[in-house]
């Protein structure tokens, strides 16, 4: 991609209580409400310093009125590891839409993460947002299912026995969290997965104004899970399920979805996403009650990815941004 032109605005260094106002003004968020998220966000993620940009307009007075941001992330599949990034945080004011400060900001970042060795870029978009990332380039997966699922006792849903923490700060920093987490990437996969080593699971398990979660484990399975509240009455959001080393190549996750119910004494619980080796079955969502369209979106950075033929092994909740 060529230099952008930015004559409609003026680069800026990046100042999280700056540029975390303007995430406040557009997408209200309490993990918003200073710059203290954001510094956790780009600062202290193990696999290195986010890529970040936001454009100043010096005829608002200076005025933060875009910005976009990369988080680092590693994924792998059956050929190794590769250097990813994730994107998010990408805003515009309102009144400023129709400047093209977002082709422009990644234009930048985009060249700065494959100078770095980044081979992809994984995103999550709205449907206002997908065809004009698509327009600059960007494959569209498709949209990430949402289901939703009573705690039924079934047999096999009561199989088997569960032990829970919460990921508090302690817990994580614990011996035993490294016992329960530090030996889950190293499953075997065919297709492209994040690697959730035992530092990035602690980094992303830390997310300061989310949560709180909840880490389940049995014989074969970890899961992640948080709470939502909706009109007063609690729903188990099930983020993750990750196989332990040994178990079944592929597995029912009824019974982890059960088991955050019963965690988290919920009606239901809901998954969003896939995963090759864990089947989750349930009812779709009705759209009304998706927390966004979650359209899934995969941008190559250098030739030795085709972004064509790139196939997710897994993708949820715990690798995007949400929740």
């Amino acid at each position: 991609m060529t230099e952008p032109d930015i004559a409609d605005g003026a680069a800026a260094p990046v100042d999280h209580e700056r540029t975390a106002e303007l995430l406040m003004a557009e997408l209200p968020a309490p993990r918003f409400a200073d710059g203290r998220f954001l510094a956790w966000l780009y600062d202290e993620n193990p696999y290195g310093q986010g890529i970040h940009e936001a454009i100043d307009d010096p005829e608002q007075g200076g005025l933060r009125v875009a910005h976009y941001g990369l988080i680092p992330q590693e994924y792998r599949n059956a050929d190794g590891p590769a250097k990813a990034v994730f994107s998010l945080n990408a805003v515009t004011r309102s009144g400023t839409q129709r400047k093209g400060y977002f082709s422009q900001i990644g234009s930048r970042i985009w060249r700065r993460a494959a100078e770095g060795g980044t081979q992809f870029v994984v995103g999550v978009t709205n449907d206002r947002s997908r065809r004009p990332v698509m327009r600059l380039g960007w494959r569209w997966v498709g949209r990430m299912p949402v289901l939703v699922m009573p705690p039924v006792p079934t047999a096999a849903n009561l199989r088997g026995r569960w032990e829970r923490r919460r990921a508090s700060t302690g817990w994580l920093a614990s011996a035993e969290a490294a016992e329960w987490l530090g030996d889950l990437d190293e499953r075997p996969v065919t297709g492209w997965v994040n690697r959730w080593t035992l530092d990035h699971l602690r980094w992303r398990l830390a997310w300061p104004g989310c949560g709180p979660y909840t880490v389940h484990r049995s014989d074969d399975l970890v899961a992640i899970s948080t709470v939502e509240h909706q009109g007063g009455v609690p729903v188990a959001v099930v983020l993750k399920l990750l196989p332990r080393p040994g178990s079944p190549s592929t597995q029912s996750g009824g019974a982890a979805l059960f088991e955050a119910c019963r965690a988290h004494r919920a009606p239901f619980a809901v998954y969003a996403g896939f995963n090759s080796q864990v089947v989750v079955r349930g009812v779709p969502a009705p759209d009304r009650a998706r927390p966004a369209p979650l359209n899934l979106m995969i941008y190559s950075l250098v030739p030795g990815v085709d972004q064509w033929d790139f196939e997710f092994d897994t993708f949820e909740l715990l690798d995007m941004d949400g929740l």
